[in-house]
């Protein structure tokens, strides 16, 4: 573990050495570990202490592991921040405002295509399955945008490559909605891409691929392309630190719609191991 103090940074090689060099309740925590040991790491932290912290998502792998986070939260007063940073991305915003003013009609669709190539990472226990990824991701700006959803459907994109290579999850918003997500990591090109079709027009924007260029795009139907300057994770610790330290309300993702995701991506891997899906499902 690492500390930063005053621009000197301090290593440590336990939660007690930890606590020792930082009072607990001036610390903001971290907590880069994969989902399925994020549970031991976070209830050390609460033993110790510590309330602030920022976690990688999805929040959780799995169902028991979000209600022992939940209790987690309830009995230590836990602050959990979850760096969903599409949520804090310029783009997002555009497009929230566009479906919330109406000018264009009611939000008919949302399709999300990701493709990232991700073979170096392939054997890493980070994470379990394709749904980890970047699908949490879409899902959660998704869910901002259309509201609560139940699920239709969920696959491998690819079943025979195993379930790190893709996959695909569709849900139904109360609202009427319906999106459609579709992660593609054995793709040769990198693309994040969502479309919008409201009644009068369809939206399609791009977010930043990579660290290497923090630009999104972003056209409106007919009208001509916009390219923007859209740096999210900076603008998503900007704001989770100054909500920390009480110079701003809470960071963009509410405790609740990481849960959903959690929820969300539960069922979808049901679904993905059940035999009578086919990879047809996909669309």
């Amino acid at each position: 573990m690492a500390l930063r103090d005053g621009g000197v940074e301090f290593v440590a090689d336990s939660l007690d050495r930890l606590a020792a060099l930082v009072p607990p309740g001036d610390a903001v925590v971290h907590v880069c570990t994969p989902p399925a040991t994020r549970v031991d790491v976070l209830t050390s932290l609460a033993r110790q202490g510590f309330r602030r912290l920022v976690v990688e998502k999805p929040v959780a792998g799995d169902l028991a592991a979000l209600a022992a986070i939940e209790r987690l939260r309830d009995r230590h007063g836990l602050d959990v921040v979850v760096v969903t940073h599409w949520l804090a991305s310029v783009l997002t915003r555009r497009l929230e405002r566009l479906v919330r003013s109406g000018e264009h009609g009611p939000l008919a669709t949302i399709a999300v295509r990701q493709d990232k190539p991700r073979f170096a990472r392939a054997g890493e226990p980070a994470h379990a399955d394709a749904f980890d990824v970047e699908i949490p991701h879409a899902l959660a700006v998704a869910l901002t945008l259309a509201g609560p959803a139940e699920l239709i459907g969920a696959g491998w994109t690819d079943p025979h490559a195993g379930p790190l290579a893709g996959a695909w999850i569709s849900v139904q918003h109360r609202d009427g909605p319906r999106t459609t997500i579709h992660s593609d990591l054995t793709s040769p090109v990198r693309r994040r891409e969502i479309t919008l079709r409201l009644r009068d027009t369809t939206v399609v924007g791009h977010y930043p691929v990579s660290a290497d260029d923090h630009h999104a795009q972003l056209r409106v139907g007919a009208a001509p392309r916009e390219v923007f300057e859209d740096e999210a994770l900076g603008a998503f610790l900007l704001a989770a630190y100054r909500y920390f330290a009480g110079a701003a309300g809470a960071p963009p993702g509410e405790f609740a719609v990481h849960a959903a995701v959690v929820r969300l991506l539960a069922a979808a891997r049901d679904a993905a191991r059940s035999p009578e899906n086919l990879p047809a499902h996909a669309g």
